[in-house]
């Protein structure tokens, strides 16, 4: 994988594009979706075995929280246009605790994403997010959140589309585990983990 691929999983996996410079609002974003779990709570607080000690109803107040902010922040990431991506990944930056925001600073992230988008006419578009189990300590005080984001890519340069694979309107999965923490009222994303994108699979016709 070169240079440009493996910045773009960073960007379009956990950070993708999007025509929205600055955070869109809750109904900007397409409303979450999530797997059958046959009326089991997403939301498990665990031991330091990973033990679940209680589930937590999707509304809430904690997971409505920690789940607006992953919300939010994939809107910015996924939603990303190459005529403002400067301003879009600063926004992005925002989402962050100090040090995980100060690390990218150190890559030269936000430079090297722009660069990346403009000089391949990049614009992408969030169609969907699925939740899956996410857990809380005990305190609750942080939050790891497991997560899925479809995505199109709008608009690209022919050339850079076939190089890697990609096509124009085509829904591409990306898991991504968000690890957040409480800090002074907000919560705030510490670290992201992300899995390669997948072309979606396409859904079979059921029996007549």
């Amino acid at each position: 994988m070169n240079r440009r691929t493996a910045l773009l999983v960073l960007t379009v996996a956990a950070l993708t594009t999007g025509c929205t410079a600055a955070p869109p609002t809750t109904s900007a974003v397409p409303g979450p979706t999530a797997p059958d779990h046959s009326g089991q709570s997403l939301w498990h607080v665990i031991d330091a075995d990973g033990k679940t000690l209680t589930q937590l109803a999707d509304d809430d107040p904690l997971v409505t929280a920690v789940r607006k902010t992953v919300v939010l922040h994939s809107g910015v990431v996924d939603n990303r246009d190459h005529r403002g991506i400067a301003r879009s990944a600063t926004n992005e930056l925002d989402f962050y605790n100090d040090d995980f925001a100060a690390s990218l600073r150190a890559q030269d992230y936000v430079d090297k994403l722009t660069e990346l988008f403009t000089e391949n006419h990049l614009t992408t578009r969030q169609t969907a997010i699925a939740w899956y189990r996410s857990t809380l300590p005990r305190d609750r005080s942080t939050a790891k959140v497991s997560m899925e984001s479809t995505i199109e890519f709008t608009a690209a340069d022919p050339s850079y589309l076939k190089a890697n694979g990609l096509t124009l309107g085509t829904p591409y999965n990306q898991r991504r585990t968000v690890s957040l923490a409480r800090t002074g009222g907000r919560w705030l994303i510490v670290a992201i983990e992300k899995e390669p994108l997948t072309k979606q699979a396409k859904t079979l016709p059921g029996p007549s």
